[in-house]
């Protein structure tokens, strides 16, 4: 058995090599050696405490994931992809330059030795702002109409401030603070829970992982109220400056609606506005108001626009002489047993002042003139006379009549 273990010996080790080399030439051809991308591996960020304790935020500018080539036996390459492999950066170890070296390794500790990793970019690139606090108004901001003749009054948003964090370019963006609520065909107030969104400039919704609010929710109450139409009526308070008058007073809307409890707004008749002053003006004034700064508590105007435009026309004064004569002069207040007439007239001249458009139309029928005799007896009376009053005009004589009253009886 010995004799024919070791017979031919030389020839029996030289087929044991041939074989093995026969076996790692197959092996080499069916299981060789490759290289495979592997991309979009996520890296984890590990110690972002270190930047948040110097009130630092920062953002991932480049390399929140990572592309790697791995290079090993296409038995075990080959079935790798990113979930197979694990991806981090030390955020403690950042540069001068903000950057971070990423660390891609295996998650099974046997296939990491078999492979080898080589990467494509394994810098991730930081950019840092200083963090900042502020404190926000919360609005509620209403969606659709109410039904007809209803509208929406005051609304309000508990809590109505929040304290919201985050970078400072991010938050210096946020122009309102706002709660949605649905209003549409609404006949009652409503009370909802809405989340809390943050709104730019233009209206548009900021989001950012980096915003950290003090609460994501607010309730809501928005109130509906029934709708009244009332008049509004303006006033002015004042004279212009001397040689200037008012000449027209136009304002718009002279009717509004408003809203309120049914039983504040069934006493509200009108709006007045009554402190608009014209006190020394020389030339026209033109001016709005906010109506809701006219009327009750517990009452809205319910409309858009609450404002009302008023425009006071101020002209400069002019003037005209009339001469009158005594067939001019009515008496007034005659007694029937008594005989009126004008002695003597004096060249009596009345100056009429006022509005171009006033002044330009009035004669001696237009102004009216009269003796008012009422408390006159028999005898002869120096008398002023009276005219007709006429919105914004002033009456200045020269000259006097003389009245002489006598008894009907004496005549005869």
């Amino acid at each position: 058995m010995k004799k024919l273990l070791f017979n031919n010996i030389g020839y029996k080790l030289l087929a044991i090599i041939l074989a093995v080399l026969l076996w790692l030439v197959v092996v080499n051809i069916t299981d060789y050696t490759v290289t495979v991308k592997i991309e979009d591996i996520p890296v984890e960020q590990l110690n972002s405490d270190a930047l948040e304790e110097l009130d630092q935020i920062y953002d991932v500018v480049k390399g929140d994931t990572v592309d790697i080539y791995v290079k090993g036996r296409r038995s075990v390459v080959s079935n790798l992809n990113a979930k197979n492999f694990y991806a981090y950066a030390d955020l403690s170890q950042m540069s001068i330059t903000n950057s971070v070296q990423i660390n891609v390794v295996a998650r099974n500790k046997n296939i990491e030795d078999e492979i080898d990793i080589e990467y494509v970019d394994n810098i991730m690139q930081l950019s840092l702002e200083d963090k900042v606090t502020e404190q926000f108004p919360v609005k509620v901001k209403t969606d659709g109409e109410p039904a007809n003749n209803y509208a929406v009054g005051e609304s309000f948003a508990t809590p109505n401030i929040i304290t919201i964090e985050g970078p400072k370019s991010a938050v210096e963006k946020i122009t309102d603070v706002v709660v949605e609520v649905s209003i549409n065909g609404a006949r009652e107030s409503i009370t909802a829970t809405g989340t809390i969104l943050l709104l730019d400039a233009y209206g548009e919704q900021i989001k950012n992982d980096k915003i950290v609010l003090s609460q994501t929710e607010a309730d809501v109450n928005v109130n509906i109220y029934p709708i009244k139409t009332i008049d509004v009526i303006v006033n002015i308070k004042g004279t212009p400056a001397d040689g200037y008058g008012i000449s027209e007073i136009v304002y718009q809307p002279q009717s509004v609606d408003i809203a309120g409890d049914e039983d504040v707004i069934k006493n509200v008749e009108s709006i007045e506005i009554n402190d608009i002053s014209v006190s020394g003006l020389d030339e026209s004034l033109q001016t709005t108001v906010n109506l809701n700064e006219y009327i009750p508590d517990g009452v809205v105007v319910a409309q858009s626009n609450p404002e009302i435009a008023i425009t006071v026309d101020i002209e400069k004064l002019t003037s005209k002489k009339i001469n009158i004569s005594s067939t001019d002069i009515t008496f007034t207040g005659k007694k029937s047993n008594y005989d009126y007439d004008i002695e003597t007239t004096d060249n009596i001249i009345v100056e009429v002042s006022g509005l171009e458009n006033i002044i330009s139309e009035l004669d001696v029928d237009a102004i009216s003139p009269k003796v008012d005799c009422s408390d006159l007896t028999i005898g002869s009376h120096i008398m002023e006379i009276e005219f007709k009053e006429i919105d914004g005009v002033k009456y200045s004589v020269t000259g006097v009549v003389t009245v002489t009253v006598q008894n009907k009886n004496t005549e005869e």
